[in-house]
């Protein structure tokens, strides 16, 4: 395992990266940001910001951590409200198939990055990659809206946790 501060030239580009994608997203206007990267437990990056895991690369793409979300909120991402019965599947990894939305806040496109509610109490359980646009959503009847990369109780939760 690796661990370091990002420079500021980096971190500069972080922060753009991430501001980029989601100007909402609440990040104070000097972050501390440090990196990890652990090969033997399959993380390319995982940034620490202000000292908490806030985000990770994975699939070459930036994603926030379901723990980061829990902290912070998730008003700052396009949202897909599930029913009862996709959470379990969900939670062990499961893509999400159009049967078990309720509802989608938010408007996203194919590729973006997406995270999934449970019904009750609207706690992030998933972060996902739209296979879809937003759009196209209320039009489908059935078939896989967004693939998993990072979910409640999988390796980079658990790792993120640990940190």
């Amino acid at each position: 395992m690796r661990r370091w501060k990002l420079s500021k030239r980096d971190r500069r580009k972080l922060l753009e990266e991430i501001k980029s994608r989601w100007p909402e997203v609440p990040l104070s206007s000097e972050p501390d940001v440090e990196v990890i990267s652990d090969k033997k437990e399959g993380i390319e990056e995982l940034y620490i910001i202000d000292g908490k895991p806030a985000f990770a690369r994975i699939e070459n793409k930036l994603i926030p951590l379901i723990s980061y979300l829990l902290d912070v909120g998730v008003d700052w991402l396009p949202r897909i409200i599930v029913d009862e019965g996709a959470v379990r599947p969900l939670t062990r990894g499961a893509n999400l198939m159009r049967p078990g939305i309720v509802s989608v806040e938010g408007e996203f496109n194919r590729g973006d990055i997406v995270v999934i509610l449970e019904p009750v109490k609207r706690i992030p359980i998933a972060v996902h990659e739209a296979l879809v646009d937003s759009s196209e959503v209320a039009n489908m009847e059935r078939g896989v809206v967004s693939k998993r990369l990072h979910y409640m109780g999988d390796r980079l939760w658990k790792y993120a946790r640990s940190v």
